[in-house]
């Protein structure tokens, strides 16, 4: 047989390294994948902020007011932000239109929105032509997300690259060499090289997770929790084909 899970799985158990790393994978993958949620939650709501402003700046150009804009939109958009502007519309009933859109734009827990709402409520406190003023931001708002996505999607793929050469490839040939010329049967004392070579690619593991982290533009603190993950699949390769090149001596 060339590929024994048995074997594997003793070799896991064997691993006090493997063995640590197995439970703080599951605890990592329940940590890491709040924050994937919610960064898709933010970005459908950054992507929507342009045609959010120029909306705005159409409803102005036909003589409403700021207040009765945003109120327009909530009615109609049926997405999450016309979620969020519906129950910011819902409390200017109660406190006022400015207090309203401060909580909209801190429930999008979004920076680029807040700084948007921040820039529109000074240009209406200032009395500021807020037609043109939307429309120009939501020009720059667009092209600044393009090119967020456009950075994203071409280095997205270099950074999966990277991990997958770290945590898969690399694992895979030494684990085959090794196999192959110092198998199981063999002999040979391997433990302590077992043991510096999954260290290894612990090590390695961290530095592409956190390397892509920088590349896509990603806080580290997110990123971490996808550290142990990828370390034990580096390490289970490394096994895995340890044993296989092994049984085919």
């Amino acid at each position: 047989m060339a590929f024994s899970l048995f074997g594997v799985l003793d070799m896991v158990t064997d691993s006090l390294l493997m063995s640590l790393l197995v439970p703080i994978t599951i605890l990592c993958a329940g940590g890491g994948l709040p924050y994937v949620i919610e960064r898709r939650r933010r970005r459908s709501i950054e992507k929507a902020l342009p045609e959010v402003l120029e909306t705005i700046s159409t409803t102005l150009g036909a003589g409403l007011g700021l207040q009765q804009a945003f109120t327009d939109m909530a009615q109609h958009r049926t997405d999450l932000v016309g979620k969020l502007l519906r129950d910011a519309v819902g409390k200017s009933k109660a406190t006022s239109f400015d207090a309203a859109l401060s909580d909209f734009a801190l429930r999008t827990r979004s920076p680029m929105v807040q700084r948007a709402m921040n820039l529109l409520q000074t240009a209406n406190a200032n009395e500021s032509p807020l037609q043109q003023v939307t429309f120009s931001m939501s020009i720059e708002y667009d092209r600044l997300v393009r090119l967020q996505d456009k950075r994203h999607d071409e280095l997205i793929g270099s950074a999966i690259l990277m991990q997958v050469l770290m945590c898969v490839l690399l694992p895979a040939v030494i684990g085959m060499m090794y196999g192959l010329f110092a198998p199981a049967t063999s002999g040979i004392p391997m433990t302590d090289i077992h043991n510096s070579v999954m260290a290894y690619f612990g090590f390695s593991a961290a530095f592409g997770v956190l390397a892509g982290a920088v590349m896509i533009g990603r806080p580290m603190s997110s990123s971490l929790w996808w550290v142990a993950p990828w370390a034990l699949l580096g390490q289970f390769t490394y096994m895995a084909t340890y044993l296989s090149a092994g049984q085919m001596m």
